[in-house]
């Protein structure tokens, strides 16, 4: 039973691996399931046997980006919290990064879904009571829009600065009371 857990376990990091050099290479759009397939060396019956399409790749894929990524850990301050989060995304941006920057929708929808629930309401806490009058639905999709917009631009431009700072920058702008 073991040994075949680890032909699967290889099989699917070499699809995986296979994955992420074509999404750099091509972009998602771009790439085939054929290509995949020829890049990682497995059968198409193989392919198929674990994935129903390049979409359910790219849905695994970000449920395990997400499941790592956003831990539950509430110990963290928001800001040691958010840079982490910046970091993650710096350190892999030859991988999890190119999802972002292509726009790929569906990483988008799965990233937003997550900063909703992970990230806006610990913002939201430490907003300045001013801002915390507006519609919920309102501030969190602002929030969204900041985080991503603030992380890509990051990615491209500002990697003169650390996350700390950027983070501190991105705080600010969303009104958020520093804490002590």
């Amino acid at each position: 039973m073991k040994r075949q857990d680890r032909r699967i376990n290889k099989t699917k990091k070499a699809i995986y691996k296979a994955f992420l050099l074509l999404l750099n290479e091509k972009g998602y759009d771009k790439m085939t399931v054929q290509e995949i397939i020829d890049q990682a060396d497995v059968g198409r019956s193989t392919f198929y046997a674990h994935y129903e399409s390049k979409d359910f790749l790219l849905e695994e894929l970000c449920q395990d980006l997400f499941h790592h990524l956003f831990n539950k850990n509430q110990e963290m301050t928001l800001e040691g919290y958010l840079a982490h989060l910046f970091g993650h995304f710096k350190t892999n941006q030859d991988k999890v990064a190119s999802l972002l920057l292509s726009k790929n929708d569906y990483f988008y929808r799965m990233l937003i879904a997550e900063l909703k629930h992970d990230v806006c309401p610990r913002i939201f806490d430490g907003m300045d009571e001013k801002r915390k009058q507006l519609s919920h639905p309102y501030l969190e999709q602002m929030i969204c829009t900041v985080f991503i917009e603030s992380l890509i631009w990051w990615l491209r431009e500002g990697s003169h600065l650390t996350e700390e700072e950027m983070v501190k920058q991105m705080l600010t702008y969303c009104g958020v009371q520093e804490e002590t």
